[in-house]
């Protein structure tokens, strides 16, 4: 048998208490949310309560006392009373709206999620594209000089060709003109002279 079950009531009552008396005084403290409201037989506190509602439980407003500021209402349960006009709001009660927000923070969380996995994709991408385009610029640098080059050599090869035909010129103008010299010192043919 439990060793707790054999103490009397009254010892572990009290030692509860003790120890509930030896919690720090700056512990946190909190209202709870089934908070419940009384509501009376007339329009006033006067009147005797006639019964309690939860704090958020839905209800029908049936009349308004301007003196008292009392509101006659109807609860789910088909029970009519009198509560002070300020314990009554209009619109859905937060029990009512809780759930929904908590689905709207759900698909909001989802959302950012799913944002948070594209950027991260995205941000690869940038990487992997970065990387790309500094290949490509080297990719590009290499046939600029590799132009220049072939224009170096294209140049050099027009002045080569050029050096070629004014030599190839030059010897054919030479070679015309010690032709021309040379013929008239050329020993002449005779004409024979046949007589038939």
């Amino acid at each position: 048998m439990n060793s707790l079950n054999r103490l009397p009531k009254k010892t572990l009552i009290a030692g509860l208490f003790a120890i509930a008396i030896s919690a720090p005084a700056s512990a946190a403290n909190y209202v709870s949310d089934d908070v419940y409201t009384f509501y009376h037989g007339g329009p006033g506190t006067e009147y005797r309560i006639t019964g309690r509602i939860r704090s958020g439980t839905p209800v029908t407003v049936l009349s308004r006392n301007e003196k008292s500021d009392f509101i006659q209402i109807k609860t789910p349960s088909g029970k009519v009373g009198w509560m002070p006009a300020d314990k009554i709001s209009s619109g859905t009660s937060m029990a009512d709206r809780f759930p929904k927000l908590e689905d709207q923070l759900k698909q909001s969380e989802a959302s950012l999620a799913a944002q948070a996995e594209e950027i991260a994709a995205l941000k690869q991408q940038n990487q992997s594209l970065a990387g790309q385009n500094a290949g490509n610029a080297g990719k590009v640098s290499a046939l600029e000089e590799e132009i220049v080059s072939l224009n170096r050599t294209i140049n050099g090869m027009d002045e080569s060709n050029l050096m070629k035909w004014f030599t190839y010129g030059g010897l054919v103008a030479f070679g015309g003109l010690m032709l021309g010299l040379m013929i008239p010192y050329l020993p002449k043919r005779r004409k024979r002279h046949d007589t038939w």
